[in-house]
């Protein structure tokens, strides 16, 4: 049984909405899931309930309701001393699925991520919740702080997708925001910021002068230091305020391979060394090689995915030769490189010293893998190694010449489930 209280309140059963005809009924089931499995005295109950006047014998008619309630609730509701309580299973109301989606949003670093749980929490709202089962007056006492929460959380949301860059896509949100809540300083200095990032300056501090307007014809108050500066540096055309949109994380490895025979402990071996203590200024360099069909890609991309978390600033894949089995230039692999860290076109220099060293600058102080896959040898390899990190390389032959680089030859398992490069 689902219980939807954010918004008119409503009782669902197995896809089915249940009929709740008095808008006292569906008052009671509110108040009771506003706080589940704790009981709620009975005149606080008949307080709620008849706010501007009571029947001959309200508790008679609480209890009438709180009966009609147990004929349909799939779910107990009990009564003791201390009033009347409904045990309702974890997750069953929209208010604690709202708070758990909420949460997971406020714990994740991830802004794309964080955005899409914010934005599932708040489509759960249909309304002001319990919308449809009291006065005005009422519904604020009780709803009052949930209010809140659902302010805060758009809130959240609106830094997100502004920190994301969207600031376009948000202008419609943020003018019923700012309507709706036309005193509330985080969203008008949101629009404010929404609207100059989109070359819209006057329409950014038109809000502003609204909100001014606003706040002391309402409340008898000035805007706060925050939005007030924010004025400041929209008029100034401050570059501070340009929006910085963070760069994806790669994450180019292929797809892993299922059953690996016989490799368990050179994947050990090399996994210590990708991610033992780092020499200040040298990446740790393991070279896999063998005849073709030994697995050398295979065993390359599985430790790729062993060891994803331990290089949380990404993983780069890149396949030295072209389809015709012709090596690839370094040039050339160093611009899909710089392509995958976020580098436009425009700006990869063309020189090969040039490409090399933008890439050493892009990589410095990241923790991140590179796995080359079918390397020639050590002169296409050179120009691509960064200064810190982990590369994992493959190659028909042993990498000559690549210094301080561990190398590990593969032969041919009979089972074909091994191979793969």
């Amino acid at each position: 049984m689902e219980f939807r209280l954010l918004g008119p309140v409503q009782l669902w059963s197995g896809g089915d909405q249940v009929t709740l005809k008095r808008r006292q009924e569906r008052l009671l089931l509110a108040v009771l899931l506003l706080e589940p499995g704790k009981a709620v005295a009975a005149q606080r109950l008949i307080e709620l309930l008849w706010p501007d006047e009571m029947p001959t014998n309200p508790r008679r008619a609480l209890q009438v309701y709180i009966s009609r309630l147990r004929t349909v609730l799939e779910v107990e509701l009990t009564s003791g001393p201390e009033g009347y309580a409904i045990q309702a299973p974890p997750g069953s109301s929209d208010i604690e699925q709202y708070r758990t989606l909420v949460a997971q949003a406020r714990s994740h670093d991830d802004l794309d991520q964080r955005s899409k749980l914010l934005t599932d929490a708040l489509h759960l709202w249909r309304g002001p919740a319990l919308a449809d089962v009291t006065t005005e007056d009422v519904r604020r006492r009780l709803c009052g702080g949930l209010e809140e929460e659902h302010w805060a959380a758009e809130e959240l949301l609106l830094s997100t997708e502004l920190a994301l860059g969207h600031h376009q896509e948000l202008l419609p949100r943020l003018a019923d925001l700012t309507a709706a809540q036309p005193t509330r300083e985080t969203f008008a200095a949101a629009s404010m910021l929404a609207l100059y990032r989109s070359g819209r300056q006057a329409d950014a501090l038109a809000v502003y002068t609204s909100l001014v307007r606003r706040l002391d014809e309402e409340l008898g108050v000035e805007p706060g230091a925050e939005v007030r500066d924010l004025q400041v540096a929209i008029l100034r055309q401050d570059s501070a305020l340009d929006v910085t949109v963070p760069s994806a994380v790669p994450r180019e490895l292929p797809a892993d391979v299922g059953l690996l025979i016989g490799r368990d402990a050179v994947l050990d071996e090399l996994a210590e060394v990708l991610t033992g203590t780092p020499r200040a200024g040298v990446p740790a360099v393991v070279c896999l090689y063998g005849a073709a069909g030994t697995g050398k890609s295979a065993v390359a991309v599985r430790l790729g995915h062993r060891l994803a978390d331990a290089f949380p600033d990404g993983q780069l894949f890149a396949r030295l030769q072209d389809v015709n089995g012709q090596g690839l230039t370094p040039q050339t692999i160093l611009g899909q490189l710089l392509r995958s860290l976020g580098v436009e076109g425009s700006e990869i220099p063309e020189s090969l010293e040039e490409r090399s060293a933008l890439l050493r600058s892009r990589l410095a102080d990241k923790t991140t893998l590179l796995v080359f896959d079918d390397a020639i040898d050590a002169s296409q390899l050179r120009s691509l190694l960064p200064a810190g990190g982990a590369v994992i390389v493959t190659s028909r032959r042993p990498i000559l010449g690549l210094e301080d680089a561990t190398h590990r030859e593969l032969v041919a398992w009979p089972d074909p489930a091994s191979t793969g490069g």
